[in-house]
């Protein structure tokens, strides 16, 4: 049985916070400067607006564009990466976390799509269609994530979780004006996925609940590294810099 801690329903208000918040959270490395003007360069980044059509003034550059997307891909991939690890710190034993991950290898619906798998791969694909892959992964987690704010309570990660909507959908904008760019405004992937993953269980008392929620986490930062991945691939070969090694 899965040791379950208390805690009480977490904020899902749906109001929005300034995109500057971002910049708290950004990884490091990923710009070439020094340290205080890396993080005065990345904030500036993550507080700019995306374009909302072709032609709109003030024009943004292309290559601003890909590092918009690049810093928020990197930091939505990390703060997935924190919450599974935290959900499993606090309820998965430890000597059950290793069968129930090998248990997780074909769980996730996003292997069955034609996406590249890793990096090799993906450099093997066009710019356009790796822009596509991104999308169809960040429009499948739109749902479920709504549901993570009841889920995950009591946590300085979990705290953030009720953001998580929001930023995806930040990203999904940002990957359309990426695509709307590169295919002369008509992007022909704006469609959500037909087949999406499952909601969040808010029954953390429930074993098949906490395996449930335990592999959607895993999925969803899986999905995330892939989307970060195709975006960096896409920056790299376009704009080379020495942050190309990844």
């Amino acid at each position: 049985m899965f040791s379950v801690p208390g805690g009480g329903r977490g904020r899902a208000d749906g109001k929005q916070r300034p995109l500057a918040v971002w910049a708290t959270a950004s990884p490091s490395g990923s710009l070439s400067v020094g340290p205080r003007n890396s993080v005065l360069l990345a904030f500036a980044l993550l507080c700019l607006p995306w374009p909302q059509e072709v032609g709109a003034f003030p024009a943004m550059p292309l290559s601003s564009l890909f590092a918009n997307a690049v810093l928020r891909a990197q930091h939505l991939h990390q703060l997935a990466a924190d919450t599974y690890k935290e959900f499993e710190r606090a309820y998965i034993p430890e000597g059950q976390r290793y069968s129930i991950q090998n248990a997780q290898a074909a769980f996730c619906f996003s292997e069955t799509i034609p996406a590249p798998t890793g990096k090799d791969e993906a450099q093997q694909r066009s710019d356009v269609e790796l822009l596509r892959f991104s999308l169809l992964l960040i429009q499948s987690w739109l749902g479920p994530v709504q549901f993570l704010s009841r889920v995950f309570t009591n946590s300085l990660v979990f705290g953030t979780s009720d953001r998580v909507y929001e930023k995806l959908k930040d990203l999904e904008e940002g990957i359309q004006a990426l695509m709307r760019e590169l295919e002369d405004g008509s992007p022909r992937a704006g469609q959500i996925l037909k087949q999406t993953y499952d909601k969040f269980d808010t029954n953390l008392r429930s074993d098949d609940a906490l395996l449930k929620n335990y592999g959607l986490l895993s999925c969803f930062k899986k999905d995330l590294h892939k989307a970060e991945t195709y975006l960096r691939v896409m920056k790299c070969r376009r704009f080379v810099e020495s942050s190309c090694a990844f």
